[in-house]
């Protein structure tokens, strides 16, 4: 009988503890259906479920197109929104994920609309990239509920004020005769009508140029920009058309045949009339062989485009030596060859010429490098080169120089 009496006990408190459960759920289920989604305290805009609602009228169209901008400038559009219903109408600008990217909403003149009123909504943009057109859209949240998003389309072609034609930077590969060295290229605008090349600066002044106006058929061969492919793959359609050549030169550049032997690159700046003090370069690289040209041998390695004889890596402390084969070209028979200047100071160079070398206007010379034992270590590579020079005495091009590269730890 005691027993039955606990299992009825544990029976009740069991059915008792369940049923409170229960009513706290109810509980707490009946609070969180209660609130309705206008009240919520929410930034984004909500449809009342009763009623009276709003009606978001555009007065003006939901796109707008800018036409042609230039690369870097800025401008907007105002739309415009009537609430033709019979509620306030509430608007939200620049929620998170609603704008695609460069494109932004100014701030709203106002975020409620009484019936019959009217909200503008500003739209910029501003072109940073170099794109041949673009189509955006910023979206406006309403309580509407016929329309709880409005996007706003803006779209236009982007021109670029000077295009340089194949390209601003250009090379002209390795130079192995001294003659002189003609490039084709076409300074245009997409956004001037007409303009004028005032003047062209050669960097080191051994680049001549000429340069006379594109005719119209010209203009047109050039031809315009493609799309990017990720331009394409946008989900929003921008124009098709794209910008066309208006106005612009065919520039010959004409390098000289006293370009010096080795890498070089030359900077052309072009200033012209589009805008106060507005210039544009144009780069151009190459290398020109030399008049000095070491053979192979163990120990170092040359790079006849650069001029670079590179020894290596090898302990500072024990220092390194090499004796290599050089053929130095076009010397004059009464010229006598002479190392005129070392860097760093540290490097020693001589020369032995070969007697027996049959060529008339070439000689062959053992040239020997050394780097002295236990100087402190160092890094000659591409940012900070060795460089020795030798003399011929001649008037002009009396020097020759060829550059040196290792690394001692």
């Amino acid at each position: 009988m005691r027993s039955t009496v606990v299992i009825l006990s544990c029976v009740l408190v069991v059915g008792l503890l369940l049923v409170g459960v229960s009513e706290y759920r109810k509980f707490t289920q009946r609070d969180k259906i209660s609130v309705r989604p206008d009240e919520e305290q929410s930034e984004i805009p909500l449809p009342s479920k009763k009623g009276p609602h709003p009606k978001a009228t555009i007065l003006n169209g939901t796109e707008y197109d800018f036409g042609l901008m230039e690369q870097g400038q800025e401008s907007s559009h105002v739309f415009r929104i009537r609430n033709e219903g019979q509620a306030p109408l509430k608007l939200l600008a620049n929620h998170k994920g609603d704008n695609t990217c460069e494109c932004t909403v100014g701030k709203l003149d106002k975020t409620v609309v009484e019936p019959g009123d009217t909200a503008e909504v500003k739209v910029q943009w501003g072109v940073k990239k170099s794109v041949v057109n673009f189509a955006h859209s910023a979206t406006i949240r309403t309580n509407d509920p016929d329309q709880m998003k409005i996007p706003f389309i803006i779209k236009g072609l982007i021109g670029q004020r000077a295009v340089i034609k194949p390209s601003t930077n250009w090379t002209v590969g390795h130079l192995t005769e001294n003659k002189p060295v003609k490039v084709e290229l076409t300074l245009h605008s997409e956004t001037v009508a007409n303009f004028q090349l005032l003047k062209v600066e050669s960097s080191s002044g051994l680049v001549t140029t000429k340069a006379r106006p594109l005719n119209p058929d010209e203009l047109a061969q050039l031809g315009s920009r493609k799309r990017s492919d990720a331009e394409k793959k946008k989900p929003l359609k921008a124009k098709s058309a794209t910008p066309q050549a208006k106005t612009g030169y065919a520039i010959t550049a004409t390098l000289s045949a006293n370009m010096p032997a080795g890498p070089f690159t030359e900077t052309l700046t072009f200033y012209t009339d589009m805008s106060e003090n507005h210039s544009i370069n144009f780069h151009l690289s190459g290398s020109r062989a030399g008049r000095i040209e070491f053979m192979q041998t163990r120990g170092a390695e040359w790079n006849s485009k650069r001029l670079l004889l590179k020894l290596g890596t090898f302990s500072a402390a024990k220092g390194k030596t090499v004796r290599v084969p050089l053929i130095l070209k076009d010397i004059p028979t009464e010229a006598k060859i002479t190392v005129k200047e070392t860097s760093p100071q540290f490097l020693k160079v001589s020369l032995e010429q070969d007697e027996n070398f049959p060529a008339k206007k070439n000689r062959r010379y053992w040239l020997t490098l050394n780097v002295p034992a236990k100087t402190p270590p160092l890094t000659l590579t591409a940012r900070s080169l060795g460089k020795v020079t030798l003399e011929t005495g001649e008037k002009e091009n009396g020097a020759i120089s060829f550059f040196v590269g290792f690394v001692s730890f």
